[in-house]
């Protein structure tokens, strides 16, 4: 029986680290899928695997009524296994997630949260455990600061185009962006890569030299 895309993702969650995608994203072509460096998870411990859904947001100056319906329509409609992304175009003063949105996106059972903006609620956050990447720490609401204004359409954080689909790989080295229409071959070889690698490590562990090693794996 074929898997599933759901199936697939499943079945590699255990094991996907941002390190070997990244090196698969290169070997497949993409070099400018890993997001910028101050996107940092609230626990160095999180791990974050699933296919996106995009939100973006527009600097605002005064007080917007419903500011927050945009917002609170894509948390609502989070499905299992997805990671909610929020684009702010780097702003730090924009924070559009803490502890309630974690709550409610916990329940859904969504893989985590992303933003190049900011997030608050960090020791609520922590302690539920679930997976929140972002560029800032910042007490600050939304309102007066910024405004979602599209939702489930491609946006981009840095160098790097998002389409909702696309999958999300964070940990606590940094977080990389599978394109959806090359998920399926680049996660193979991330795998295949993870595999060599605990090979390669065992092998050191037992004295061999870095120059065998490389010689014998191709790995480094």
């Amino acid at each position: 029986m074929t898997e599933t895309f759901a199936e697939i993702i499943e079945r590699a969650r255990p094991l996907i680290a941002a390190a070997p995608v990244s090196d698969a994203l290169d070997a497949h072509g993409f070099h400018k899928q890993i997001l910028p460096p101050s996107i940092r998870p609230v626990d160095d411990r999180s791990v974050l695997f699933g296919p996106a859904r995009t939100g973006s947001y527009t600097p605002v100056s005064g007080k917007v009524d419903n500011i927050y319906d945009i917002e609170i329509a894509l948390v609502d409609d989070l499905k299992a296994g997805e990671v909610c992304v929020m684009a702010t175009g780097g702003n730090p003063a924009i924070g559009p997630w803490g502890e309630l949105l974690s709550t409610r996106a916990r329940h859904l059972n969504a893989a985590g949260f992303l933003t190049d903006g900011a997030a608050r609620d960090v020791v609520a956050i922590r302690a539920m455990g679930f997976p929140v990447f972002t560029g800032a720490l910042s007490p600050a609401d939304t309102q007066y600061r910024g405004m979602m204004t599209e939702k489930d359409t491609v946006i981009r954080i840095g160098e790097t185009r998002i389409a909702p689909g696309d999958i999300i790989v964070g940990d606590v080295d940094g977080v990389v962006v599978i394109p959806r229409d090359h998920a399926l071959p680049v996660l193979g070889t991330a795998l295949g890569k993870i595999t060599g690698e605990r090979h390669m490590r065992a092998d050191l562990e037992a004295g061999m030299s870095l120059a065998e090693a490389f010689k014998k794996h191709g790995l480094l």
